[in-house]
């Protein structure tokens, strides 16, 4: 998933841009009158633009998702920030019942809630309104939609597909290195009537994998899947995987392999990390062996039902 843009509009002062430019000129990186390495502060402001408007999301099954989407995907755009910075979300609302942003995990004031407790923070069609928030600690967290109009609850709104990933990196880890990062919303999407189970807004089966591979071997399938847009990572590269269970039910992610897989630091039995409504994981793991590797939700009803993705590792 992209970002939005952003803007971070810089002015220094000319001496600054003078030293600046002579310490680019001397190849050397220097911190001048900063505290040291591991407790910088960011103070940085930045700024993103998302809009609420309807798209339709076609599945493997055929059926079509009728979603609500922030800039026209599910999940919306993931917003990265770090430690200290003040950010601002222009929320501009495309369709015709009230919606909002509620962030999980960025400290902020009621007026930029987007709950029931300030309704001005809900905007109506063709109106925008202006989040603020300040980014306090570094980890994973995510925005959703938290509007009950037009008769439907809250959990309608964010499972027609408002909701989106932030991920803080400390303030000395900037600008973040994410090449192998992995943004994974495990929910089911509300299909009136009736509900899928999907991760990212989509869904994949593993009868699918099988009958290319049957169809076609397995060096043309991987080379099929690539051409689909599936991921594909080195071998014996660490890879992260932000994690959010956004739906109503229990879900779980595991991955193949047999790879260790850590969470906070410590492993993961079994290799499932348990995802409730809500809840939020960064996972980390290495796939020490080349192959298509399945991702997917370990309740396995939930698999069945297209809650499967993948990664290539070569």
């Amino acid at each position: 998933m992209e970002e939005t843009q952003e803007r971070r509009p810089r002015k220094f002062p000319v001496a600054t841009v003078a030293v600046l430019l002579m310490l680019a000129l001397l190849g050397e990186y220097v911190v001048l009158m900063g505290p040291p390495r591991g407790t910088v502060t960011a103070q940085g402001q930045r700024e993103f633009w998302l809009t609420a408007k309807a798209a339709q999301i076609t599945l493997p099954s055929g059926d079509v998702w009728d979603a609500w989407t922030y800039n026209g995907s599910v999940p919306g755009p993931v917003l990265r920030v770090r430690v200290g910075d003040l950010v601002t979300i222009h929320l501009t609302n495309e369709l015709p019942l009230r919606h909002s942003i509620h962030l999980h995990g960025l400290r902020y004031n009621i007026s930029s809630d987007g709950s029931q407790a300030y309704p001005d923070s809900m905007p109506a069609q063709g109106q925008t309104w202006d989040y603020h928030f300040e980014a306090t600690r570094p980890g994973l967290f995510y925005y959703h939609c938290h509007s009950s109009d037009g008769g439907h609850p809250i959990n309608y709104h964010m499972l027609k597909g408002l909701y989106g990933a932030i991920i803080v990196y400390p303030a000395d880890q900037w600008p973040p290195q994410t090449r192998y990062e992995f943004v994974q919303f495990f929910g089911e999407a509300m299909m009136d009537p009736g509900i899928a189970y999907v991760i990212n807004g989509t869904q994949a089966y593993e009868q699918t994998v099988w009958d290319l591979i049957n169809t076609q071997g397995y060096p043309q399938a991987v080379q099929t899947l690539k051409g689909a847009g599936y991921r594909v990572v080195p071998v014996g590269q660490p890879l992260t995987f932000y994690l959010v269970g956004i739906g109503n039910d229990y879900h779980s992610w595991h991955i193949h392999g047999g790879n260790p897989v850590y969470v906070r630091g410590e492993p993961v039995e079994g290799d499932v990390v348990a995802l409730g409504p809500g809840s939020a994981a960064i996972a980390t793991v290495t796939l020490t062996n080349a192959g298509i590797w399945l991702i997917h939700c370990h309740l396995v009803a939930h698999a069945d039902a297209g809650m499967v993705t993948l990664v290539i590792a070569e």
